[in-house]
């Protein structure tokens, strides 16, 4: 078994610890960290931390919430969980997990229950996401819209009448799967190494690769992109451009389902505000055109409000709708 360190602690006192006020203790699971925040029920954060994963096998994961209960103390009300994978919210069952390869119809709220000894709740994390935003950010005044987080892959979650949809099996939102070209997809065990779904065409990690590709370098990230494209570079020019086209393309095709009022665009890239302006302008340049024949409306794309703290926020957000 894996012995954990914990990375950080810091503490922000955004409110009193004083009698009334209710916290929870909220865990952010990623495949290399595990992030953990203890909350108010307005989503102050009074403390903060992280301890590393191990996605090898059930005691690692459990062995890292372990070291992080043994940080605190229990004056929290209850556990509120974000992790990838497809997840059952109602009955806190894991059916996938993401980097955690090994989890597979995995009673992932009881186990978790067992450790902190409280009420746990668990959901999607594209799907916390899409909860932060909807409560407290970018959707917070629609009752309709998406967050499209552009990562690894594209995260994210629909929003319809102000509550996240979890599909009949718990796999709505799943954008990096959304088909960009129905011709390439001829194998679908072969999908996420074509060029025919979304994930290929507008994920920050494909930005990367492509300007790495571009430049013949082994490796590139968001951060050298952008600073090429302030610099004039034409192949980084290139990218963002095409970059945009393909995302307004996808917009276009979910709004012709969904009707949505608001996109909102997240992950690291977002943090340049160019990202969303280009997005936008591509779908300015997309759907104006065609306005008067089209019959659904053009959606406002925005940033979102949350970064890294956006699955802390909508994990606590599901949890206090649901317990």
């Amino acid at each position: 078994m894996k012995v954990h360190v914990v990375y950080w602690i810091h503490i922000r006192k955004r409110t009193e610890r004083g009698v009334g006020v209710t916290r929870y203790l909220v865990l952010d699971i990623g495949g290399t960290f595990i992030k953990y925040a203890v909350m108010t029920q307005d989503a102050q954060i009074e403390l903060q931390g992280k301890v590393p994963s191990d996605t090898s096998a059930e005691e690692g994961l459990l062995a890292s919430m372990r070291q992080i209960r043994a940080t605190l103390d229990d004056s929290y009300e209850g556990v509120a969980v974000s992790m990838p994978g497809r997840i059952g919210t109602e009955d806190g069952v894991a059916h996938t997990g993401g980097a955690f390869t090994w989890i597979r119809e995995y009673p992932a709220a009881q186990r978790f229950g067992e450790v902190f000894d409280k009420p746990v709740t668990i959901a999607n994390d594209g799907k916390c996401a899409a909860y932060a935003e909807s409560w407290l950010g970018a959707l917070s005044d629609v009752d309709s819209g998406a967050v499209i987080v552009l990562g690894t892959g594209i995260g994210g979650g629909i929003v319809l009448n102000h509550e996240v949809l979890m599909g009949a099996t718990g796999g709505a939102g799943e954008l990096s799967l959304f088909l960009a070209d129905f011709d390439s997809a001829k194998n679908g065990a072969a999908l996420f190494s074509s060029n025919a779904i979304w994930t290929e065409r507008i994920s920050a990690k494909t930005l990367s690769r492509q300007f790495a590709t571009a430049k013949g370098l082994d490796t590139a990230d968001g951060v050298m992109l952008f600073n090429a494209y302030d610099e004039g570079d034409e192949d980084a020019k290139r990218i963002l451009d095409e970059f945009a086209k393909q995302a307004a393309a996808g917009i276009l095709s979910l709004q012709s389902v969904l009707d949505l009022s608001r996109y909102a665009i997240g992950g690291g890239i977002s943090a340049r505000p160019e990202t969303t302006s280009f997005v936008r302008d591509a779908v300015d340049a997309l759907f104006d055109p065609a306005a008067s024949f089209l019959p659904f409306g053009k959606p406002e794309i925005v940033t979102c409000k949350f970064g890294n703290e956006a699955n802390l926020i909508g994990a606590l957000a599901f949890h206090l709708r649901s317990v």
